[in-house]
């Protein structure tokens, strides 16, 4: 009825001034008019004060829809608060956009951010199993709204069927799968947008790409290195990264050529293969071997006959510096940093990373029965004096 009334005295008024009445001819009318306007300026302000309210009114979140890496369009009504992580590269990329809140689920292999482990150890974060085997019933105990998993990892994979029916919502980012910054640029964002926190995702590129932009502009361009990675131990057999891995579009960018680039995938070279491209430079990941045990062994293989071990460089990465260049994550810009560093000492330094350790003797002393070699810790100090 208010309503009604508000909206005849308003009528009447455009009416009137449009009829050519001013404002002093209206209010002539005595006191039904001058009742009128009162009613008029009364509910005028009830009404404007009724428009800055609804200004002031926080509408709820808007769904949105992401399409994840394996072309699966997913919805979400909010930002999930319950997060299970299957992999270390999205656990760092949690962190580094500041959901560690949202997280209640990581791998045993999940160890950086150092937050992680204190985060476990006071019971805040469950371990769900490893890398390569996570427990599904670990996993539905925690009663998570998302399990983020990596689309390179077959066992992430194989969880999918299982946690839908289990009605937990799982979405896939390429992780394992991605083969340059684009790829980890693009699992980022697509995180970010899943949280909402799209602002936090470009200030973490941004970060990254000063790193990268230093590298660049700074690699020498009148050498290219040639070099090998080895996936572990060459007792584990020869794994190395094939062209279309993150590791190769590392050596690359670092400026080194890959003599695996014209693999795909992680294949096993062979010695002939490896010799007849004679590496500058060898990288071994020690996968948490003896040094001792390793430096013997890898000084008794065909790999003492390569340039690399002749020169002493022959380079062991273990532990944090392991996971610098195998994860693609946000510290992306620390392992181009790190690679470029092995490949052009002479530009950039020994690498800062304290578990990069470099075989420093030349092929006589490592061979040499009761001889002995150092394992430096490249850029820091002496890791170790070991006799084989």
């Amino acid at each position: 009825m208010v309503a009604r009334n508000v909206a005849l005295t308003l009528v009447v008024a455009l009416m009137m001034l449009a009829a050519g009445f001013g404002v002093g001819t209206y209010l002539a009318g005595g006191t039904a008019t001058t009742a009128i306007i009162t009613e008029i300026k009364t509910t005028t302000v009830v009404f404007t004060e009724r428009i800055t309210e609804l200004t002031t009114v926080v509408m709820p979140e808007a769904r949105i829809s992401v399409v994840d890496a394996l072309g699966r369009e997913i919805t979400f009504d909010k930002p999930p608060t319950r997060v299970v992580s299957l992999a270390p590269s999205i656990t760092e990329m949690l962190f580094a956009l500041g959901l560690q809140d949202r997280i209640v689920g990581v791998t045993s292999h999940c160890n950086y951010p150092p937050e992680v482990q204190q985060l476990v150890s006071k019971g805040d974060i469950t371990i769900i199993g490893g890398f390569w085997t996570p427990d599904l019933e670990k996993i539905v105990s925690l009663r998570p709204d998302l399990v983020i998993g990596s689309a390179g990892t077959p066992p992430h994979l194989r969880l999918k069927e299982s946690l839908e029916q289990a009605g937990i919502k799982v979405f896939y980012i390429k992780a394992t799968a991605a083969i340059n910054k684009y790829d980890v640029y693009s699992d980022i964002r697509v995180l970010a947008k899943i949280f909402r926190v799209e602002i936090a995702a470009e200030e973490l590129v941004n970060r990254i790409e000063v790193d990268m932009e230093f590298v660049e502009k700074s690699i020498p361009k009148d050498v290219k290195p040639k070099v090998l990675v080895l996936l572990g131990p060459p007792a584990w057999g020869l794994y190395s990264a094939g062209g279309n891995t993150f590791i190769s579009w590392l050596i690359t960018t670092a400026g080194g050529v890959n003599i695996a680039a014209k693999f795909t995938g992680w294949p096993m070279l062979d010695y002939e293969f490896i010799l007849s491209h004679d590496p500058d430079v060898i990288i071994v990941s020690a996968m948490g071997s003896n040094y001792t045990i390793l430096s013997k062994e890898i000084a008794e293989t065909p790999l003492a006959q390569t340039k690399a071990f002749k020169t002493g460089r022959v380079y062991l990465v273990d532990q944090e510096a392991n996971d610098i260049l195998v994860r693609p994550g946000p510290r992306l810009g620390l392992a181009l940093r790190m690679l470029a560093s092995i490949l052009f000492p002479d530009t950039f330094g020994e690498p800062k990373v304290p578990t990069v350790y470099r075989i420093s003797e030349g092929t006589d002393s490592i061979t040499s029965a009761g001889s002995t070699i150092r394992l430096s810790t490249v850029g820091t100090t002496t890791h170790e004096v070991v006799t084989i």
